[in-house]
């Protein structure tokens, strides 16, 4: 079983370098979704959720470093290909029943939200709306 420490450093390690469409280090950003989890698998869970989909790391190397299975399974719904529309990759999530992926895209979405705002990426915004309008009435309201 993973403890959120070594999910904490794969993360920095996945994502070193990286940058965000504001300049900001990548890394902010799964902090902030992990953090706003309410147990270990979605604070685990949002620390990795754009691991696989943003980097070189597979499921496989995954599983290799320690993260459970079913933190696995979550992560492999958060995972958005792009042959897939964004909002049919929503409603995947929410049909899921996987109550950790179901949070942790909650968290992200709330997250994107507030860093399109901010950063007046109007389009990204429209965008993060219609899918929060998906998950939001499966979940609490944002804690970010």
């Amino acid at each position: 079983m993973i403890t959120i420490e070594d999910a904490l450093r794969i993360a920095i390690e996945a994502h070193e370098g990286q940058k965000d469409l504001d300049g900001n280090p990548v890394i902010l950003h799964p902090l902030t979704v992990g953090l706003a989890g309410h147990n270990r698998e979605e604070i685990v869970a949002g620390l990795l959720h754009d691991v696989v989909e943003d980097t070189d790391f597979s499921f496989e190397e995954l599983l290799k470093r320690g993260v459970d299975e079913s933190i696995v399974d979550a992560l492999r719904l958060l995972t958005h290909s792009k042959d897939i529309p964004y909002n049919e990759y929503v409603e995947h999530i929410a049909q899921s029943g996987n109550d950790v992926a179901i949070h942790v895209k909650y968290n992200d979405l709330c997250h994107n939200l507030k860093r399109g705002r901010a950063g007046g990426h109007w389009k990204i915004v429209s965008k993060h709306e219609k899918a929060l309008a998906i998950i939001e009435p499966l979940v609490q309201k944002c804690d970010i």
